[in-house]
Formats: structure tokens, C-alpha cells, sequence
């Protein structure tokens, strides 16, 4: 039995051929030779056929069941699985026709004998990474020409769907009574239709006209259209979207065009507009050049008008917000970042952004930083601004530059003798151990603070009037720092010893009420303040470990480390200005890390699992006359298998508290009273995260070898980008629900109490909380609350349900209560590059969604 055949027509003989008939045209430019690998009494014949067809590359095409050949007509018949590769073009068909003369191929499928309308082996070519199908494909090689009848091809995560398409050009189709949509279904619940589709490979595609269809029904129709069809950034119009607000009226958001200048640069700008005569324009500016630097310039401008003019409340409102983030490396010692904002105070009355919307205060920052490694110094220069939303108050730091030399070791030797080394720095001498490191830094402060003034009288009334206090800081400090740390035994000894220099100059002008006329009146005042301080000490430190070895439930061992310091530092102005007292301290600290080594099999390396860390420290102040101890200070943090996170710290006092006097005095609470201390602080953070196992899809791949796909991935070539995300977002935009997590729970808890006197608490105490988990594989239910139990209020719970509908995702976000009360119902393609395509009803309290 023979699974090849190749026959000639003109000729009754029949020869066998291997199970699998692979056979190869070539034609090389400088030695012309055609081979057919059959039997040597075939190759003249072969290659005259070749040459006569003008094919100019490699071929190779097989078959499963048969491969009839005609040497008379040059005709090759392909029966089973045939196919053929031809460059980057692969072609699969049940039947593949061959006609070498004209160089052109014709492939089709066959009725299948069992059900009678179904037709096995469609086929489906594809070509420099496209694919199509179709029930007959015609294609030429000469000209890399095609027709397909019925065809239908997927391109850029979209399947172009037409009753004849063919390929005039490498990158060029034509599409009669096309059909477009990105659901993978034979029949999909969307598409858009055109008699006339024209597209360019992964460019674009346009039809006239245009009918958009859900679910068979027509939903509205253009004139014209055009569609992406390649991944990665395009220019275009952002669709904008329709709306109506209580307040501003009809309007219409995010109208606007994205414009892909180059690799390097896009811009999108976008409009607001409504009835009342309110709008907004947001653009924004990205640009980068890989591996130098990436930026983004935003800027918004906003005029929000409620009611009709004339009315009552009737109120005109503009807001700006301009920002700017820049990060360039400059070479591997030096960068550069930036992150400049500029707002208006009422701006987040109006923002879309929740973190606009709680924000406080706008910080903005621009750094230069340098590093030189060998010599150990580094140089930064940085520029600082911090606006205060709710007061107005300004700070700024126009520039700071600091300069640091970190510890080096001038007398240490570069190089020695052969043979002379040291095994530790202990056999060094003392003199090459000895350390030295230098600082130096310049401030240039601009503030302005609001001062309330109160019965001030202005414009012929007594009123408070909130004025501001200006005023310009400039401060130079410099430092010379000597160290050296010999070891005594196993006590590391570091005794240290600067000298700084300290000058301050400030203007400041000041407000204030004239006590004769309650008028207001400005005073300026200047002060310069110069120290020099040294500064010396001495540190003592050590480390000794605990070790047991349970071999209990899996347990290895268990290793307790100690970490002792002991400090001693002494501060003393020797000149400038307002010379204070000396000043000298004793600290004393205590690391503690007690960790676990676990394995659950006796022959496993084990896992290293960090079970506590906690410390405790206070100190000891010999310049004053009493309550010479400082208060006792705990600490610790331990993650519970990564399944708990918790940490915390408590300070005890230890002196007793005088009601009467109203303040502590110098007396021990341990002797007075029998107690350690008053606990004056704690903190309890805790938290945790849980999820089920993400279900992993099914892998397509599956029983391909690993050679063939590596080959597919090479003749697809590169893939594109994915499609970008949009540059606009409203405050109900939350990342895509994730179906393959069937649940997922995050829990946190924070405490806190400052209880610096027995009759004075500071307390807060709030708990976070975050669920979501699948009803079904279609339906997801979120929720998420924050509660304050000191002041029993709620912040923002929201409840998000989900809900997959194969190529539309339906999501409704309910917020109860809160600054954005409101809901959101939105029915959406999900597609990227059909983003637009969605309905949506809304409202919001606040009336600007």
C-alpha cells in the first residue's frame, strides 16, 4: 500500500514514493538549477518545468494521501492535507491544484462523506504573519496575487469576514461585501458591513458606507469609515462621548485627536463642551528615546458653569492643572528627574481623578544627581515646591545643592609588596583604618504662610482677613567627619570625631494689625545666625546568635540574633551666635532577629522564614537637670508566611506625671508606683492578602513540537505592540475584571494612640477591606469599604458587579455614599481598538461625571 503516489498522466507506469513526498524548486541567480527529489530519471524533466514556471525560490509542498504530477501539462495535484511553502506564505487545503506553466495555484476543501453539508480541509493560507480563510483560495507566485471566495481573515485580534477578497498588492485587499468584528464567533453578536472594504495590512481599512450591527440588528450607518488595523499607536479622533448633567446640561467629553508624530512623540489633545457654556481641554505630550529618557507633559484648563444666566445660582468656576514628569539618564553616573504639578486650589472640586479629589497638598520636585565611583563622591542638585490646597501656604527650595565625600581612607596603602596582605581589617595597622568623609550643602528657602488677622479694618468694615508671611532663607553648612573602627575581640569600637560649620541668613517680612487704627501693616525683619559645632563620640557593638534544633514538624532550626549598641556623643557650639550648652547623650539599643529554617522532608534544602524582628532602645541626656532618661522605645515587624503582615512600635515613659503641676516630674514610676512606665504611644498595623488559583488557559500549542513553533514564530516575524491604552479616565476606570481568579480578598487594619499626658489622647483607628469573587465563569462581584471607628464615618465603599459577555463586558459601579456617590452602568466592546463602542448611564452627586 502506497500513501504517495506520483503519477504522469501521459504515461500508464506507476511509481512508488516515500510515506511523505517532499519535493524542492530552486533557481539561483548564478548557477540556474532546478531539482525535483524523486529519482534521478525525473530530474531533467523537473527542472525544465521549474524554469518554465519562473518561480524564483524554494517551494516545498506535501501531501497526506497522494501527489499527482503530469509531466505533459506540468500540473501537480495535492490530495489530503496538501500544502505548500512559498517564502513567508504557507497554504493548507484538503485538495491544492498546481499549474506550474502559469505559476499559479488553486486550493479548495471536500465534501465530507458523512455529514453532508459540512466540508472537511477549508482552506487557509497564510502570509507574512496574516492569516485567511476561505472555501476556495486562487493565488499566483509570480506576483504574490490572490482571490479568496468566502473568505475570512484575522488580523490584529479582528476577523475580516467577505463574500470574495482578493489581494492585489503584498500589503493591499479588496473586500466585497465585507464584514468586520473582533468576536471569534462563525456568527458574532457585532459587526460592521460595507459592500466596499479596502484594507491595508496592518494600517487601516476603509469602507463606504458603513452599518454598525448588534446581534443582527442594525444599530446606525456612515458614509465612510475607518479602522485600525495594526497594533501599537496610529493617529485619529478620540470619539468623544455624550452625556447630561443636572447642573451643566448637555454635553459632550473628550472630543479630541491623538497624533502619533513619530516613534518618539505622540500628542493628544481633547475637549469638553456643554450647553451652559462650560468646557475643558486636557492634552497631553509623551516622549521618549529608549535607554536616554521618557517624559510626560499634561495640562488641563477647565470652566465649569452651573445654571442658566440670569438665575441665581448662576456661578462660573475656571481651574487649571499643568504637570510635568521627566526622567533622563544621562550616562550611568548621572541622571536626571522631574516631577513638576501646578494647580489651582479649587481644581479638585472638578477633577475626574479620586486622588485629585482627597489630595491635600501638591508637591513637586527636579533633581540632578552625579556619582563619581572610584573617588566615592556624589553631587545632587535638586529644586523642591510644596502648595498647600486648603491654606494656600507655599514652600520652596530654589535650588539646594549638596556635595558628599563618603568614607575613604587616605592613609590606607594602594598596593604592596608580593606576599604582603592583610586576611581582615584587623591586621591592619591603625593609621590605614583610619576614615575620613566630607559634606557640604547650600539652601535657598522661599515661603509663604497665611496669618489670620482678626478686626481688621479694610473698605470701611472691622472683618479677619488672612494675609501671608513671606519670606527668603539661606543657609550654608559644611562637615569634616573623622572614623575608625578597630575591633576588640568581638566588640567593633567606633570612635568618631566633626566638625561643622553652620550659616544662616533670612528676610522675612511680616503682617500685623496697627493696635492705634486696626490697619494693616507690614514689619521686615533680617537675622543672621553662624555655628560652628564639634562633635565627637565613641559606639560599641557586637552580635552573638542562639541556635536550636527541634527537628519537630518539619522544623530545622531556629536561630535567634542579638545585635548590642552602645553609644556615646558629645556636642559642643565653639562659636557663632547664641552659643547653647554643651550637649552630651548615651544611647543603648538592641536588634533582635529571630528566624526559622523549614523544610516538611528531611532530604529538602529547607526555606529560611523570618519569624519576628524587634528591637528596643532609649537613651540617657547628662545635660539636664532632670527627666535625664528619654522614653523606651519598641519595635517589630513579622510577615506570618506571607500570609500576615504586621508590624508596630510602643514607647513607655518612665517618669511619673504630676496632676497638679501638670507636667512629669523626676520621680521613677517603678519606684513610686511599681509599673515599668506609662505607655504614652502604640501602633498596630496589620494586613493580608488571599487569592484562590488562578486558572490557567488552555494552551493552543499543545502537542506541537517545540522546532516547529520556534519555526512558525520566525516566518510570522515580530509581533506589534499591543493597541495603547486611552490617555483619558474617569474616577469609575478600574482595571478589567480577571475571570481566572475565582476569588480574591485584601484585609488591613491600622491604630494608632499619642497619650503624652493621662488626660490628653490623639487617636485613630480605620480598617480597609476589598472582595472579589466569581458567581459564575461570567459573573464577577466586587466590593470594597473603608470604616474610621474613631469617628465612626464610612470613605467611599463601592460595589462593582461584572459581567462577560464573550466579546462585551457589562460592569455596574455603585458608590452608596460618600464624596463620589453616584452610579455607573456601562455596556462595552472589548476590544481596545474598539474601546469607544459602549452605552452608559450614570449620575453623581456631585454632578460632573
Amino acid at each position: 500500500m502506497f500513501l504517495g503516489v506520483l503519477r504522469d498522466l501521459g504515461d500508464t507506469s506507476v511509481r512508488p514514493v516515500p510515506l511523505l513526498f517532499l519535493a524542492v524548486l530552486a533557481v539561483s541567480s548564478a548557477q540556474p538549477r532546478d531539482t525535483l527529489a524523486v529519482r534521478d530519471t525525473l530530474t531533467a524533466r523537473a527542472d525544465s518545468a521549474a524554469v518554465a514556471s519562473g518561480v524564483d525560490t524554494v517551494v516545498v509542498y506535501s501531501a497526506r494521501d497522494s501527489i499527482v504530477y503530469s509531466m505533459r501539462t506540468r500540473r501537480m495535484l495535492l490530495y489530503g492535507e496538501g500544502q505548500t511553502n512559498y517564502q513567508q506564505m504557507t497554504l493548507k487545503a484538503e485538495n491544492i491544484n498546481i499549474n506550474w506553466d502559469t505559476a499559479t495555484l488553486v486550493a479548495s476543501g471536500m465534501q465530507d462523506t458523512v455529514k453532508a453539508d459540512s466540508v472537511i480541509g477549508k482552506p487557509m493560507i497564510r502570509d507574512a504573519g496574516e492569516e485567511y480563510r476561505g472555501d476556495t483560495i486562487a493565488y499566483q507566485f509570480r506576483t504574490r496575487k490572490g482571490r479568496i471566495t468566502l473568505g475570512r481573515t484575522e488580523i490584529e485580534e479582528g476577523f475580516y469576514t467577505g463574500e470574495q477578497i482578493k489581494k492585489v498588492d503584498v500589503n493591499v485587499l479588496y473586500v466585497a461585501d465585507g464584514r468586520y468584528t473582533t468576536c471569534d464567533l462563525d456568527h458574532p453578536h457585532f459587526y460592521f458591513t460595507s459592500p466596499r472594504m479596502k484594507l491595508y495590512v496592518r494600517d487601516k481599512v476603509v469602507v463606504e458606507p458603513v452599518y454598525f450591527y448588534v446581534a443582527d440588528v442594525p444599530v446606525f450607518a456612515l458614509p465612510f469609515g475607518v479602522f485600525p488595523s495594526r497594533g501599537g499607536r496610529a493617529s485619529g479622533i478620540i470619539a468623544p462621548a455624550f452625556g447630561s448633567d443636572n447642573r451643566a446640561g448637555q454635553y459632550l467629553s473628550h472630543l479630541g485627536y491623538y497624533w502619533a508624530l513619530s516613534d518618539y512623540v505622540d500628542v493628544a489633545t481633547m475637549f469638553d463642551l456643554s450647553t451652559r457654556g462650560g468646557w475643558a481641554n486636557r492634552s497631553r505630550l509623551n516622549y521618549a528615546l529608549r535607554y536616554n529618557f521618557t517624559g510626560v507633559f499634561d495640562a488641563e484648563y477647565r470652566r465649569y458653569v452651573t445654571g442658566e444666566p440670569g438665575d441665581p445660582d448662576h456661578q462660573r468656576n475656571d481651574a487649571y492643572d499643568v504637570a510635568l514628569l521627566h526622567h533622563q539618564v544621562i550616562d550611568p553616573t548621572s541622571r536626571v528627574d522631574v516631577n513638576f504639578r501646578f494647580t489651582s486650589a479649587n481644581f479638585a472640586a472638578y477633577s475626574r481623578n479620586i486622588e485629585d479629589i482627597l489630595a491635600q497638598n501638591i508637591f513637586s520636585a527636579a533633581s540632578y544627581s552625579k556619582t563619581w565611583e572610584r573617588s566615592n563622591r556624589s553631587l545632587a542638585i535638586g529644586i523642591t515646591r510644596d502648595q498647600s490646597l486648603t491654606t494656600g501656604d507655599v514652600r520652596e527650595v530654589l535650588p539646594s545643592l549638596s556635595f558628599t565625600q563618603s568614607q575613604i581612607f587616605p592613609f590606607r596603602s594602594r598596593s604592596r609588596g608580593r606576599g604582603l596582605t592583610f586576611a581582615s581589617d584587623a591586621d591592619r595597622p591603625w593609621t590605614e583604618m583610619l576614615g575620613m568623609n566630607y559634606s557640604a550643602s547650600f539652601l535657598n528657602q522661599r515661603t509663604k504662610i497665611s496669618t489670620a488677622l482678626d478686626s481688621l479694618y479694610r473698605d470701611g468694615a472691622y472683618a479677619p482677613v488672612k494675609e501671608f508671611r513671606k519670606g527668603v532663607a539661606r543657609s550654608l553648612t559644611q562637615s569634616l567627619g573623622f572614623s575608625i573602627s578597630p575591633k576588640v575581640g568581638f566588640i567593633t569600637v567606633t570612635p568618631s570625631l566633626s566638625l561643622s560649620d553652620a550659616r544662616t541668613w533670612q528676610d522675612e517680612r511680616v503682617p500685623y494689625r496697627d493696635a492705634t487704627d486696626s490697619t494693616l501693616g507690614f514689619t521686615d525683619r533680617y537675622q543672621q545666625v553662624i555655628r560652628g559645632n564639634l562633635s565627637t563620640g565613641v559606639s560599641a557593638s557586637t552580635r552573638f546568635y542562639g541556635l536550636a534544633q527541634p527537628q519537630l514538624l518539619g522544623v530545622q532550626a531556629l536561630r535567634h540574633t542579638v545585635n548590642p549598641t552602645m553609644a556615646l556623643t558629645y556636642n559642643k557650639q565653639v562659636y557663632g551666635t547664641n552659643i547653647p550648652k554643651y550637649q552630651m547623650l548615651a544611647s543603648f539599643n538592641v536588634a533582635n532577629n529571630i528566624e526559622m529554617k523549614y523544610s516538611p522532608s528531611d532530604t529538602g534544602e529547607g526555606t529560611k522564614v523570618q519569624l519576628l524582628n524587634f528591637g528596643v532602645g532609649l537613651s540617657y541626656d547628662f545635660v539636664r537637670d532632670s527627666l535625664n532618661f528619654s522614653e523606651v522605645g519598641i519595635n517589630y515587624r513579622t510577615d506570618i508566611g506571607q500570609l500576615l503582615s504586621l508590624n508596630g512600635g510602643l514607647t513607655y515613659n518612665l517618669y511619673k506625671f504630676d496632676p497638679v503641676a501638670g507636667t512629669r516630674v523626676d520621680r521613677f514610676l517603678l519606684k513610686e508606683e511599681g509599673r515599668f512606665g506609662d505607655l504614652t504611644s502604640v501602633s498596630l498595623s496589620l494586613s493580608t492578602a488571599l487569592r484562590g488559583e488562578k486558572k490557567e488557559p488552555a494552551k493552543a500549542t499543545a502537542g506541537v513540537p517545540q522546532d516547529v513553533m520556534e519555526e512558525q514564530q520566525r516566518q510570522e516575524g515580530p509581533q506589534p505592540e499591543a493597541t495603547p491604552r486611552r490617555s483619558f479616565q474617569t474616577i469609575y476606570d478600574r482595571e478589567d475584571a480577571d475571570f481566572s481568579i475565582p476569588w480574591n480578598i485584601t484585609l488591613s487594619y491600622t491604630f494608632s494612640q499619642n497619650r503624652p499626658t493621662p488626660n490628653t489622647i490623639f487617636r485613630t483607628s480605620s480598617a480597609n477591606a476589598s472582595l472579589s469573587f466569581n458567581l459564575t465563569d461570567q459573573w464577577q462581584i466586587g466590593t470594597s469599604a473603608s470604616y474610621d471607628f474613631v469617628n465612626k464615618e464610612h470613605f467611599i465603599p463601592s460595589v462593582d458587579v461584572t459581567r462577560d459577555l464573550h466579546c462585551w463586558t457589562m460592569r455596574f459601579t455603585w458608590y452608596p455614599m460618600g464624596t463620589r456617590e453616584g452610579y455607573r452602568l456601562e455596556l462595552r466592546v472589548k476590544a481596545p481598538q474598539l474601546q469607544d463602542i459602549k452605552v452608559t448611564k450614570q449620575n453623581s452627586q456631585r454632578g460632573i461625571y
